[in-house]
């Protein structure tokens, strides 16, 4: 097993080979032998059977790519190059349904404040005042996960909706923080509703077209995806107490359940990409919350989703992002169930996109809890 994982690290000193504007200079911070030791005995301990990592300074246009290990060990097993496409599971949050929404409000197609009882949906009267804002910071009151994907009939985008507003809210409104997927299923229903298109679609129009992204999508046909889970497998999160076991993820479709019942879109989970594209998106960020010429987002919009909404029992969730602490304090971001970690400082002008498939072979797998916090103190010391 360990003689498969010996393909050891490999570094990108530029970006080059993938598609971007050319105003990105290739520079690269000085190489860290801690870093680059990390990635490799992360990979021999097997937190993960490959992966790639890009850091550095957004604004300053700074950065270094690395890629470790092997695309897949019991199916794949080839060399993992910097471009490897992983499934980014909730990374989807941030990277495609909470820069939408940026775009959306932008473009006066919805505010923050825009009930959801607007949109014509069954919203009951224990949730009328629920608002876009509650979804975004995850004080909605619905709870966190649901098996949809055990009743087709939900297929349905209507139905879904539904099944949605019939769950009984823990708490109101505002008065809580729980972070839940039904929270961002809704808010892609909700881009699409007010874009009057498919989300995959919104995606690859107003992001992946504008930044040139040519291994970021949904449903990655024809490009070489990361292997998930191989079967038996439990469906749904381990903890829940009624898990049917399923059989393997088919390489290329979404590990998660719920997004892949709903056709491989939904706002919570389904896409795929490669850390050098993801960084991308990070850097148009960065360039607007600098006041710099963003192509995504306004920094004024922007920088409302990066303030923390308090709830009452703590400091809150900010809108689509998570806020770090320990290492990560001050800056922003999102983890993926298989795997992936997205972390923006801007106040430091330092970020990091790590991508890896460490469901593969199977979720059960929790070595990554210990080394997302080691990647965290080595990068950012």
């Amino acid at each position: 097993h360990q003689a498969a994982l010996r393909g050891g690290l490999r570094l990108e000193r530029s970006l080059v080979g993938i598609p971007g504007p050319s105003d990105y200079p290739d520079k690269i911070e000085a190489q860290s032998d801690k870093i680059s030791e990390l990635l490799i005995q992360a990979n021999i301990d097997g937190v993960f059977p490959g992966g790639v990592l890009v850091y550095g300074k957004p604004i300053s246009k700074i950065y270094r790519a690395l890629a470790v290990g092997q695309r897949g060990l019991s199916r794949h097993i080839e060399k993992v190059n910097i471009d490897q496409v992983y499934d980014l599971a909730s990374i989807t949050k941030v990277a495609c349904t909470t820069v939408l929404v940026i775009m959306a409000i932008d473009r006066g197609l919805v505010s923050l404040d825009t009930p959801l009882k607007s949109f014509d949906w069954p919203v009951p009267d224990d949730l009328a005042q629920l608002t876009v804002i509650d979804l975004l910071s995850h004080q909605s009151g619905l709870p966190a996960w649901r098996p949809y994907y055990a009743y087709p009939e939900l297929g349905n985008k209507k139905s879904l909706i539904k099944a949605i507003f019939s769950e009984r809210p823990l708490f109101r409104p505002k008065a809580e923080t729980l972070y839940s997927d039904l929270n961002f299923m809704l808010l892609g229903l909700m881009l699409e509703l007010i874009w009057d298109c498919a989300l995959d679609e919104i995606f690859n129009r107003e992001i992946a077209q504008i930044l040139d992204l040519k291994r970021t999508t949904f449903r990655p046909f024809g490009l070489k995806a990361a292997p998930t889970e191989d079967g038996p497998r439990l469906g749904g999160p381990l903890d829940y107490p009624l898990n049917p076991v399923l059989g393997p993820v088919p390489t290329g479709e979404v590990h998660d359940d719920n997004a892949r019942s709903f056709g491989g879109v939904s706002g919570h989970a389904g896409l795929f990409g490669s850390a050098p594209e993801i960084w991308r998106i990070v850097c148009d960020l960065a360039a607007s919350l600098a006041g710099q010429k963003g192509l995504l987002t306004s920094g004024l919009t922007l920088s409302k989703f990066l303030t923390p909404v308090p709830s009452r029992e703590g400091n809150g969730r900010a809108l689509g992002f998570d806020v770090g602490a320990g290492p990560l304090e001050g800056a922003f971001g999102h983890l993926g169930y298989t795997g992936g970690s997205l972390w923006w400082d801007p106040s430091r002008d330092r970020a990091f996109v790590f991508l890896c498939n460490r469901v593969h072979p199977t979720a059960r797998n929790q070595k990554m809890l210990a080394f997302r916090r080691e990647l965290a103190l080595t990068l950012w010391p």
